[in-house]
């Protein structure tokens, strides 16, 4: 540590505290302790220089002696004190260091300020964000391996299931304390975003009663569990930016409008255009939208007896395609555009309809990596097709998804989902296969930015795979389903702390340049690791070159063999995001 001395535009000398380090190579220098203006200090004492230098050599002098080598006793014959924990995680470090940047704590403790509660509602919800990446599983889980860490987490499990409730009460404040942090961090992007819909089913045999959350509908798990919709709309780096419950039961279509309410509500924005695929697509969203002022770039379907019969022929057909070649002239891609009218239903007080136009542009384009993917994407369902027209009582209403539409003569039980008896022999449907066939590669997109070009339009739409690849992440990385907890509260605090930790690991993924994956920050900070040897002494196991880039990340190092206890608690507290 050593006394900085800055001279000001006015010509006075500023002193401060402060301690350089590396950084990259480069040498960096970190503010300790702001001291103030010399000639103020120079009033208080007789020597401001001298005073501070003093204080400045005990601090180098006492580190000095820390770092110096300990002798520790070690006893061969010492056993082990049944359930202490000897090996405890220092990774959340990490995780805490975003959680804490987020401002969630603060927004948790302005919500249950006056709160008669004799537990802290903020440690609950930290425990069960750092665990749903370390360790996903239930709330008492979660609970049972609160001895890991070192951050504080005295609350017993009743505590955790009773916090519910609060986390639930927090959860818009949490949205958009989140969301400030986030857009602090620099020019947030929200004049595009990117809406999509999922569901997490639930191990109970009946759905709730009517209005509540968890509903039959089409799980995307193709489950007859109850589900909760969900959902979620991402700004163009593919960070959150907020998320709503719906019943198993709403259709996709119902629930985008109440998703983007709460966007506008945070940021006050006077326009946006909104991403989203097919599922999306209808009068009320369109309608809605231009009525507000906002745009969309939708999918728009060219599959199905349902499809405009005259865009699937201008989609298919070769005329006006631009198109790209590989070095041996084949195509590989071809786009093309017009302006045009999208038909939509107005629905009156009346409950009559009445048809309008609204003014559109329409862009198709063809790529052969996308025919191929679509085409082995089917042949599963194709070769199932096949098992079943030979051999039909092999199959059962879980095995048969997704074959039976391939087969003509074929009939399901539409209560059961099972196979029925056929009056006739089972023939493979080739009619149908070279109809879907036809449009493999094929996509359109209907956006209302009919002065956007071609390019941007297909680039904004392809931005829906990060969208997605959140959804994956929340089922497979952090678990969120099958969700442990009934009450319609602790279900909404469940999917919050899910939420947090979705945004904690995204934000992670931003700072880090993109380079690790979701599965790669949870699996690294679960192994850094480090355990008691003796008295306050602990060895750190483990360090790699992914482990030191969440470390610098964080605002620490995590290159150090050993430490004391509060050593690592300071790591914790000091722990910034760079």
């Amino acid at each position: 540590m050593y006394i900085h001395k800055s001279k000001r535009k006015d010509g006075r000398i500023y002193l401060s505290l402060a301690v350089a380090y590396r950084q990259d190579g480069k040498k960096k220098m970190r503010t300790v302790e702001s001291l103030g203006y010399l000639d103020k200090l120079q009033e208080v004492y007789d020597d401001p220089i001298a005073h501070f230098q003093a204080i400045c050599d005990a601090a180098n002098a006492e580190a000095e002696a820390a770092a110096q080598a300990v002798s520790i006793e070690i006893h061969p014959l010492q056993k082990m004190r049944a359930g202490e924990d000897y090996r405890k995680n220092y990774g959340s470090a990490v995780l805490l260091a975003v959680y804490n940047m987020l401002g969630i704590e603060k927004a948790i403790r302005n919500a249950t300020k006056g709160s008669k509660a004799d537990y802290d509602t903020n440690a609950v919800m930290r425990l069960l964000v750092a665990e749903r990446i370390l360790d996903p599983g239930s709330k008492k889980h979660a609970w049972e391996n609160k001895g890991r860490h070192f951050f504080r987490c005295d609350f017993e499990l009743e505590d955790t299931y009773r916090a519910l409730d609060s986390i639930c009460a927090c959860a818009r404040r949490v949205v958009s304390a989140i969301n400030r942090a986030v857009d602090a961090m620099g020019a947030r992007d929200t004049t595009c975003v990117f809406y999509d819909v999922t569901n997490y089913y639930f191990e109970v045999d009946d759905p709730d009663e009517p209005g509540g959350l968890r509903q039959k509908g089409m799980s995307k798990e193709h489950r007859k569990s109850p589900v909760v919709q969900m959902g979620l709309l991402q700004d163009p780096a593919g960070i959150p930016i907020t998320y709503r419950l719906f019943p198993g039961n709403t259709p996709d279509a119902c629930t985008m409008l109440d998703v983007l309410a709460d966007m506008k509500r945070d940021y006050g924005c006077q326009r946006v255009i909104v991403v989203g695929d097919k599922g999306n697509n209808c009068s009320a969203n369109i309608l809605a939208l231009a009525a507000r002022g906002d745009g969309f770039v939708y999918s728009q379907s060219i599959r199905g007896s349902k499809s405009d019969a005259k865009l699937k022929k201008w989609v298919l057909s070769e005329a006006g395609y631009a198109c790209t070649r590989d070095d041996e002239g084949r195509v590989t891609y071809k786009v093309k555009s017009r302006q045009g009218y999208k038909a939509v239903t107005v629905k009156g007080d009346d409950g009559s309809g009445r048809r309008e136009e609204v003014e559109v542009k329409y862009v198709a384009f063809w790529s052969e990596k996308y025919q191929k993917r679509a085409r082995k994407e089917r042949q599963a369902a194709i070769d199932k097709a096949r098992r079943l027209v030979t051999n039909p009582g092999a199959y059962t209403a879980s095995t048969h998804f997704g074959a039976a539409k391939y087969v003509k003569g074929v009939e399901v039980d539409a209560k059961t989902g099972e196979l029925l008896e056929a009056a006739t022999a089972l023939e493979f449907d080739e009619e149908r296969l070279a109809a879907e066939e036809a449009c493999d590669g094929y996509y359109c997109i209907v956006t209302s930015e009919t002065k956007m070009s071609d390019s941007d339009i297909i680039e904004a739409y392809r931005g829906l795979w990060k969208i997605e690849e959140s959804f994956k992440v929340t089922k497979s990385d952090l678990e969120t389903r099958p969700v442990y907890v009934s009450r319609e509260e602790h279900i909404e605090a469940h999917f919050l702390t899910c939420y947090v930790a979705l945004c904690i690991l995204r934000i992670i993924q931003a700072k880090c340049g993109g380079k690790l994956s979701a599965r790669e920050i949870a699996d690294e900070v679960a192994a850094m690791c480090c355990t008691n040897i003796a008295d306050n002494w602990w060895v750190f196991d483990h360090r790699s070159e992914v482990s030191d880039s969440l470390c610098r990340m964080a605002g620490f190092d995590g290159s150090r063999r050993f430490a004391q206890t509060k050593d690592i608690k300071a790591m914790f507290s000091k722990a910034k995001p760079a």
